[in-house]
């Protein structure tokens, strides 16, 4: 009697245990991590086809750029074209970011205080969404960044123009200073010189009146 109790004893214990290792290996799940970024992090700068991020507060303030209406061209700020969509509010927080081909045309357009300005064709696009990832989706927890290209030279060629010509009126400056001194030194005052001609017809007044004078008294 006692074998056969402590028999079903056992038996329980093994089915008990064989119960609660599947629930157990479901309730581990693994945990999202989502990397921080800036507010000038433009979408072309990370490696990654589609990933997740958190943008800081405030980004609005910082007037980083963005390009298009819905569809953004990937030299814009992930942080501010998600403020322009309305994905997330100046206040921060986490945005999904899927890359896709290059637009021929991007619109731009004013949306909850941040204004996207036009381009008329870029390499490669992106869109965002609300940082809520899909079910059984995890997205990579750090992010690979490109290395560094002046990708600006590119797109704003009249910009670089304009810092070029406003470099060029300081040389013209020094050149007018130069000048300056030369009209100081006027040779007008030479012209006072020839005032001193009218003294000699005096003289001669005299010996006139002098030489009529002699001939009267010869006379």
């Amino acid at each position: 009697m006692i074998r056969s109790i402590t028999v079903i004893f056992y038996a329980f214990l093994l089915s008990w245990a064989c119960w609660a290792k599947p629930n157990g290996s479901k309730s581990k799940k693994p945990k999202q991590v989502v990397p921080d970024i800036e507010c000038d992090v433009r979408a072309g700068k990370i490696n990654l086809p589609e990933f997740i991020a958190k943008c800081p507060a405030h980004c609005k303030e910082t007037k980083q750029q963005v390009y298009g209406t819905g569809v953004f061209a990937s030299i814009s700020s992930i942080c501010n074209a998600a403020i322009h969509s309305g994905v997330i509010t100046n206040a921060g927080g986490k945005v999904i970011v899927r890359k896709m081909a290059g637009q021929n045309v991007y619109k731009g357009s004013n949306s909850n205080g941040v204004r996207s300005l036009s381009l008329p064709k870029w390499r490669e696009s992106f869109v965002v969404s609300v940082g809520k990832p899909k079910k059984g989706v995890i997205y990579p927890s750090t992010l690979d960044y490109a290395p560094s290209r002046p990708t600006y030279v590119k797109t704003g060629p009249k910009d670089t123009k304009l810092a070029v010509l406003t470099t060029l009126p300081p040389t013209t400056a020094p050149e007018a200073t130069t000048t300056t001194p030369e009209p100081t030194t006027t040779t007008a005052p030479t012209t006072t010189t020839t005032t001193t001609t009218p003294p000699p017809p005096p003289t001669t007044t005299k010996a006139r009146a002098a030489v009529h004078k002699i001939r009267d008294a010869g006379e």
